[in-house]
Order: C-alpha cells, then sequence, then structure tokens
C-alpha cells in the first residue's frame, strides 16, 4: 500500500470519543435537587435549560452529540427550577444539534427533553 492510500485509510478509522472523568458531581454540586442520576443531580424535562435563567455557569464536559455539558446554578429569579449546583445542557446549543429536544414554556424559556439526549432516570 502506497503512502496516500494509508493516509486516506487512516482517515476513515472511528475514533471513539473520550471521557473525561471530572470526580462525582454530587461532591462537585453538594445539591440534592433534580432526577438523581447516579451520583449527578440533573434537571429533567419539565424545567428550564434556557441560557437566559442560569449563572455561575462552568462548562465540565461534552455530551457525544457536540453540545456542552455544564454545572450551573439558577439566577434567584428562576430558583423554582433548583438550588444549588446543577447539571445539564444549554438549550440554545442543543437546539442546534438536536432541535426535537427542546421547546419553549409558557413563561417563554427554552426546556431540554433529556430522554431524548440519552439520559433517563434511575
Amino acid at each position: 500500500m502506497n503512502s496516500s492510500n494509508e493516509q486516506r485509510s487512516a482517515k476513515r478509522t472511528y475514533r471513539a470519543p473520550a471521557l473525561t472523568v471530572y470526580g462525582s458531581v454530587r461532591e462537585l454540586t453538594g445539591t440534592k435537587s433534580g432526577a438523581s442520576m447516579g451520583d449527578a443531580t440533573m434537571r429533567m424535562s419539565t424545567e428550564a435549560s434556557d441560557p437566559a435563567c442560569k449563572h455561575n455557569v462552568v462548562r465540565v464536559g461534552e455530551h457525544p452529540a457536540g453540545f456542552g455539558v455544564y454545572l450551573f446554578d439558577y439566577k434567584p429569579e428562576f430558583a423554582r427550577f433548583g438550588t444549588g449546583r446543577q447539571f445539564g445542557v444549554m438549550a440554545d446549543e442543543v437546539e442546534q444539534i438536536l432541535p426535537e429536544a427542546v421547546s419553549v414554556g409558557a413563561d417563554g424559556y427554552r426546556r431540554v427533553d433529556y430522554p431524548l439526549l440519552g439520559v433517563t432516570r434511575h
């Protein structure tokens, strides 16, 4: 095989996405609100995932589909969605990749259907 064919073959090789372990989400967040997902706390489809509702946002990883996963707090005026550190996604990023997973609530804020992202309650 010549080097040109080897290069083309190497470009087609699938590489699984790398998983970065940041430690226990429960320890990072110190919260028990949301749906339990092993040691993680995840807001499910009934809560706002709109970036306008969040602050103190820190990207901690990436979903295999390509959007980020974050630790964040809801702004005080959105405490009805949860208090303490939360773990989830940003609706605007999800909407660009998987628009069917995003809806707009009666309050005008976007929500994400986490089960469509492959995230389910345990």
